[in-house]
């Protein structure tokens, strides 16, 4: 198996991709890898994820520097800006009730095409 560096590794990742990113308020997500999506100014991204963290923390890292088209989360209420640029129209929020969003990531990965809760 070989191993790539973490720059590496976002750099194959393409403008407009959908990325699912794993933590909860912040707390477990990959820093370093949002970190790295920022230096190199991913953008027009959609991040499956259970929230947007909190301005400067996590996920919040994308939204302040406004890497992200869309969002499908269960949760913005800790990250002011995730709200104001929902109500702008520069982010697609899609809110979804948290055991559905997890239904939908394990339907997904069995490769159902829908679900019905």
């Amino acid at each position: 198996m070989k191993t790539i560096s973490l720059q590496d590794a976002i750099a194959m990742i393409p403008a407009g991709a959908t990325l699912m990113i794993g933590g909860f308020m912040g707390v477990g997500t990959p820093e370093p890898m949002v970190d790295e999506l920022v230096r190199q100014q991913k953008g027009d991204l959609t991040v499956i994820a259970n929230d947007t963290a909190a301005p400067g923390v996590g996920i919040g890292k994308l939204i302040t520097g406004k890497l992200l088209r869309r969002v499908i989360v269960s949760h913005i209420g800790l990250n002011p800006e995730t709200q104001q640029q929902m109500l702008a129209g520069s982010l697609q929020v899609d809110l979804v009730p948290q055991g559905t969003l997890a239904e939908r990531i394990r339907a997904g990965g069995f490769g159902l095409g829908g679900i019905l809760t």
